[in-house]
């Protein structure tokens, strides 16, 4: 069974969009240009991060806080059996399927 991560997919985009820049000691500013405030001489080496990694750090942040389980769909769907008005979409079922096919196939 694969599963569907658009809901991480989104939140990871809702906090690289909301994501500011937060510079610090050693780090380039925007542009390549340097902050002439920054005092490197005592400082035995500069790590600049490329923005990519920035955003891979962010998604391990934002991936590692959200849960595995969505407790409240969990809920909703037990109380749906239990009463007897659970009702499985065949043709959405069938769509997923043949989807999840095509994805191993190409």
């Amino acid at each position: 069974m694969r599963i569907d991560d658009k809901i991480t997919n989104y939140e990871i985009n809702k906090q690289l969009a909301n994501a500011t820049p937060n510079i610090q000691e050693g780090q380039q500013l925007p542009d390549g240009q340097k902050d002439s405030k920054i005092n490197t001489e005592s400082q035995d080496a500069i790590v600049n991060l490329s923005q990519a990694s920035k955003e891979v750090r962010l998604a391990n942040k934002v991936i590692s806080s959200t849960p595995d389980v969505r407790e409240k769909k969990v809920l909703e769907i037990k109380e749906k059996i239990e009463s007897g008005t659970y009702e499985i979409n065949n043709n959405a079922v069938a769509a997923k399927l043949v989807d999840a096919f095509m994805d191993d196939v190409f």
